[in-house]
């Protein structure tokens, strides 16, 4: 009875399991397998990009008379990401959404992987529709200056009138075409799509106003995306100024967890950022001491987090303990990512060191300090006298 009763058990577990989980089917097929340099396609890879921005493969299929197949199998909960179909040589790919359904991709030629339509689930129509838009805006500024030229004579695309003439067909049908795609966006901004493109393609474009407003403009149900927390972040690292709000940057800690800035709203977060295989950073490490001294009996308002822009995980390991950094009150970081790193780049860092004072509420004190600048603060704000009040006022 009891072994009849623990097997129900199991199998009751197992559906829930199988149940909780969905697959995404990707089907491809290629007309041409050559690719441009004349090889064929043998074998593709699936590849998704971690929050640090690093290329992860998730899985590989073999090509076979022009067709794969990916199955990707998807928690409960799991966000709809883009993912690339790789192995075209020249970093060429395939952009593909990866959500439970099916998904066709069809390729007329390995040599343009990235002229694929992919379609069948609805991040990947809309994300076919809107490519279209730009396609077609193309289109329409070519088919005019083809029409204009036929009415001139031979040679007239390459003289100074005609050259004039092109770039302001183009230039309008750009606006024409780029106000189009804004719509389409602000038409479905509760697809995961939309935050992706508004950072990649639009926001680049925009003044600091209306770069806001296209980040408010996405729909309250995305808001736990992280693709609507990337662009975010693009948006207050565009605009970022003192008293205005920082970017919340993802930190791999030194114990293997990982926090986020937002983590430590509540107290005054004094972030640098340096390398340990910089002598400048070395002696603003050595004079963070002192910044640690004073700020280590009043932990309940004060942290300090040391971003480390290093690529060698083990040299920074080894650096944190030599440095006597790794302490109560003292956090450390690094995303392995050195000079590439999307911290660093969210927080304009163009050489390390750099320090940022953080007040409690997330806006921007001081956004490039000297140590002796940081002492200075801390005590003030330790006397109560909250200076920077004015500033952000």
């Amino acid at each position: 009875m009891l072994h009849r009763l623990l097997s129900t058990i199991i199998s009751i577990v197992a559906c829930i399991a199988v149940n909780a989980q969905e697959v995404c089917v990707i089907n491809g097929n290629i007309t041409d397998v050559h690719t441009a340099g004349g090889a064929k396609v043998k074998k593709l890879f699936l590849v998704a990009t971690d929050e640090f921005g690093r290329d992860v493969e998730v899985a590989s299929a073999r090509v076979r008379r022009g067709s794969y197949t990916f199955n990707v199998e998807l928690a409960e909960g799991d966000h709809i990401l883009m993912y690339k179909i790789k192995g075209f040589g020249e970093d060429k790919g395939i952009e593909v959404f990866v959500e439970p359904g099916i998904v066709t991709v069809q390729t007329e030629s390995a040599a343009a992987p990235e002229e694929s339509v992919v379609s069948g689930t609805p991040t990947n129509d809309g994300y076919c529709q809107y490519k279209a838009i730009g396609v077609a805006g193309i289109a329409a500024a070519e088919a005019q200056i083809s029409a204009l030229a036929a009415g001139k004579a031979p040679g007239w695309a390459e003289t100074e009138e005609g050259k004039a003439e092109s770039q302001r067909i183009r230039a309008k049908e750009y606006i024409i075409t780029t106000s189009q795609l804004i719509r389409f966006l602000l038409e479905h901004n509760a697809s995961p799509m939309t935050p992706f493109v508004i950072e990649r393609d639009i926001l680049p474009q925009l003044s600091a106003v209306y770069g806001k407003q296209m980040t408010n403009s996405i729909s309250t149900t995305l808001y736990g995306h992280p693709y609507y927390r990337s662009l975010r972040n693009r948006m207050l690292s565009n605009n970022m100024q003192v008293g205005s709000e920082v970017p919340d940057i993802t930190m791999p800690m030194l114990g293997g967890e990982t926090k986020h800035l937002t983590d430590f709203r509540g107290k005054y977060v004094i972030l640098n950022f340096w390398s340990s295989d910089s002598d400048e950073s070395a002696e603003m490490i050595a004079e963070m001491q002192r910044v640690y001294e004073i700020v280590k009996s009043a932990d309940e308002q004060f942290v300090i987090i040391s971003f480390a822009l290093n690529e060698n995980v083990g040299e920074w390991k080894s650096a944190v303990e030599t440095n006597n950094m790794n302490r109560e009150g003292w956090l450390n970081a690094c995303d392995a990512a050195g000079a590439e790193s999307l911290a660093a780049e969210l927080f304009a860092v163009e050489a390390a060191p750099k320090i940022v004072l953080v007040e409690p509420e997330g806006l921007a004190v001081s956004l490039n300090m000297e140590t002796d600048e940081v002492v200075m603060r801390v005590e003030q704000i330790l006397s109560g006298d909250l200076y920077y009040l004015d500033q952000i006022d």
